[in-house]
């Protein structure tokens, strides 16, 4: 505020109201001039009336001029003065509320300048905040950025991973379509009856052929052994030291006559090899050859050094060894195709790879084609896949060691001995028995059960199954479901309950209908047919008449909010509501039965889990964990649309068949399983172990010809190396029974 604003110019002019009127003196301009306005002029002094125009004057002495300026003080007022005075008051007004104006407009102006100021602030505020939060939504944007690319990055890896082993198990898949389809070109298929007689002919055969073979081999290392023991008596005649041309002669002649016996096992060895197709026979069939020119080479050339006796009671046990495997296989083919024959309507069990879950399933679903599994039993097994890698490279190994050996020596002629020891090793007996023993013990114990397997290829697959699909049939047999108590509610009778019961799971296809029917038709009871039924999550809904009928489990009763009471521990309650209203509670019971308890806990043995296709809602993964006391997280079960896609009858169709089923349930089916699993794991520790010591017999025969130490390598140590190394493979296969 002004100062002047401060003062009250009403008493500043009542209090100078006493001064004397003069023209001196004037109100009107002291007013004028503390209010900061220029005088007025009417506030000048007023001219006498009889002044003249102004003349020169001479110099006057001073007391007279402060006469004259004296004079207008004592001037009277007049009515003149007093209008001045009124105009000069209206002027002040006047001039007062101009300048109340003015400072008013200032006041406005700064208060304007204020407010502009203010608002610049304020928007200078809100930039700076807008500019700091678009700062932060940029960072805060760039870091979901950022984790959002991280977890597109980690779904891209993972997907890339998951397309990676889809694709190689895609890709092994296509190969192993290919071979098949390769190798269908040479199989010829027959009556499974009369290839059931045939391989059953066959084995009998063999067996006894075999068994010559056994007594051939065993007169052969009597031979062999007995020149070394003084208590073993044996003519002079036959003494190979003492008569080495009749000796060896004997020994050639036995070892001729077992590959007469054996001829088409012999004869096998070399057309599999002309087919390109190496067998194990092959290294058996060129041991036997390299027997008869090490002996002839002894005929030749008696003085070579090296040993004295040929290994021709190792050539012919080998021979009894593939002899005998045959036998085991065909009598185990003899075993499948009987399984085929007595079977009107087989199952077969498929190892189906889903790419859903991305995991390999052991499924049952019908034989599409019944040729199909026959095709399996004759198709190339493991042991033929295998023999087509190790036999050439063992005949290779043979051939190269036995040159390095006898020319290391400077003695060309020792090849034949040298050629002949090596092979003696390269294919033990362990090897040569590593798949027909294992498979006719397979196929026998599968037989009793009422299955059959395709052979250790097709076992080998269902070994690698993660998951085993389960049906309704397979947990609960017929017989094992029955009705135990009906709790009526007062609405409805108990016929009418069953009735509607039975009526909607009769129509919605389940096994727990066909027992609510059969107990319907034991009570004499009404039988209602059932429309628009559909299965819903823990229950099944449908009309009957005129009033819509829910049957549920107590989860679905609480979803619908109808109270209930809890069941009883060993009992299942299903829940009937009609229009709405709970008309009636059914109380079941699913017994567990003895075969079916064996086959969970095999499983769970066998480390497979369970997946439930099935569509009764009374079976849950939580209940079969309980009834068959198996662990938390055993048994796994899809949505219905996913039961709807395990259920489908071409679910598994285009697989090859490893196994069929000629009974239902779930002892048979584990059954093929747990054989499935022995028989693979058999086959493949018979293979590496016969491997290991094919390959190491081989290194460890060339270094004693190497060394030139004959001493090392009699008929005695090469058998006792073939027996040693056939020992664990015998347990193995004894595993198998």
């Amino acid at each position: 505020m002004d100062r002047k604003d401060d003062m009250d110019l009403e008493s500043l002019k009542n209090m100078l109201s006493d001064v004397p009127d003069t023209d001196e003196f004037d109100l009107d301009s002291i007013i004028a001039e503390v209010s900061g306005q220029a005088p007025a002029k009417a506030a000048e002094p007023m001219p006498k009336a009889t002044a003249e125009p102004e003349k020169p004057v001479a110099p006057q002495p001073a007391p007279a001029a402060e006469t004259k300026a004296e004079e207008p003080k004592t001037a009277p007022r007049n009515k003149k003065d007093k209008t001045a005075k009124k105009a000069a008051e209206t002027a002040a007004a006047a001039e007062h509320e101009s300048v109340e104006e003015a400072r008013e407009a200032r006041i406005a102006a700064r208060e304007q300048k204020m407010e502009e100021r203010e608002r610049r602030t304020a928007q200078k505020i809100a930039e700076r905040q807008a500019r700091r939060e678009a700062k932060l939504a940029e960072k805060e944007a760039a870091e979901k950025a950022a984790e959002q690319q991280e977890i597109v990055e980690e779904a891209a890896a993972e997907a890339a991973s998951r397309k990676a082993s889809i694709s190689r198990k895609q890709a092994r898949a296509a190969r192993i379509a290919a071979d098949q389809a390769e190798e269908e070109e040479d199989i010829k298929l027959v009556d499974p009856e009369v290839a059931m007689h045939a391989a059953r002919r066959r084995s009998g055969i063999l067996s006894f052929r075999s068994l010559l073979v056994l007594i051939l081999a065993a007169a052969a290392a009597y031979l062999s052994f007995a020149p070394s023991f003084e208590a073993l008596p044996l003519p002079v005649v036959l003494d190979i030291l003492q008569n080495p041309t009749i000796g060896i002669g004997a020994l050639a002649a036995l070892q001729i006559l077992a590959l007469l016996i054996g001829i088409d096992v012999f004869g096998n060895g070399f057309s599999s090899l002309l087919h390109g197709r190496p067998a194990r026979g092959t290294l058996v069939s060129f041991a036997a050859l390299a027997s008869l020119l090490h002996c002839a080479s002894l005929l030749v050339f008696p003085d070579q050094g090296g040993v004295a006796v040929p290994y021709t009671a190792v050539s012919i046990l080998l021979l009894y060894a593939e002899m005998r495997e045959a036998r085991g296989r065909s009598l185990a083919q003899a075993r499948s195709y009987r399984a085929v024959c007595e079977a009107e309507q087989p199952l077969a069990v498929y190892s189906h790879y889903d790419s859903e879950i991305d995991a390999c399933n052991a499924v049952k679903c019908p034989l599409y084609d019944a040729s199909s599994f026959l095709t399996e039993i004759e198709r190339p097994d493991t042991v033929d896949r295998f023999s087509l890698i190790y036999t050439p490279i063992a005949l290779a190994l043979a051939i190269i060691l036995s040159l390095v050996a006898s020319f290391n020596c400077g003695e060309p002629v020792r090849f034949f001995w040298a050629f002949s020891a090596i092979l003696s090793v390269s294919a033990p007996v362990g090897l040569l028995c590593a798949f027909g023993a294992s498979y006719k013990n397979t196929a026998s114990r599968l037989l009793r059960s009422g299955a059959a397997i395709a052979g250790a290829r097709q076992a080998n697959l269902l070994r690698g199954t993660e998951k085993v699909m389960l049906l309704e049939n397979d947990l609960f047999p017929t017989g094992s479901i029955e009705l135990e108590a009906i709790d009526n509610l007062g609405r409805i009778t108990d016929e009418q309950i069953l009735g509607c019961a039975a009526a909607l799971t009769e129509s919605a296809g389940l096994e727990l209908g066909r027992v609510l029917t059969g107990t319907t038709k034991e009570r004499f009871g009404i039988t209602f047919t059932a429309r628009d039924v559909r299965l819903v999550e823990g229950g099944v809904t449908g009309a009957v008449g005129t009033s819509r009928i829910v049957l549920g489990t107590a989860a679905l009763m609480v979803k619908m909010g109808i109270p209930i009471e809890s069941g009883h521990k060993g009992q299942i309650n299903m829940y009937l509501v009609v229009d709405n209203a709970l008309a009636g509670v059914l109380t079941m019971r699913y017994q567990t039965t003895k075969n079916t308890y064996k086959a969970m806990r095999l499983m769970r043995r066998m480390h497979m889990n369970a997946v439930l296709a099935v569509r009764d809602f009374n079976i849950s993964p939580a209940m079969i964990e309980e009834e068959f006391d198996l662990r938390r997280g055993f048994a796994d079960q899809p949505d219905p649309a996913g039961v709807d896609r395990l259920l489908n009858p071409n679910y598994a169709k285009g697989d090859a068949p490893a196994a069929i089923l000629t009974r239902e349930g779930a002892g048979p089916f584990m059954q093929v399983l747990r054989g499935a699993d022995k028989l693979a794991g058999a086959v493949r520790s018979a293979l590496t172990l016969g491997t290991f010591a094919g390959l190491l017999g081989m290194l460890i025969v060339f270094y004693l010809l190497y060394q030139n130490a004959a001493d090392a390598l009699p008929v005695m140590n090469i058998l006792l190396y073939q027996l040693i190394w056939y020992i664990p493979v015998f347990i193995i296969t004894q595993q198998t029974r």
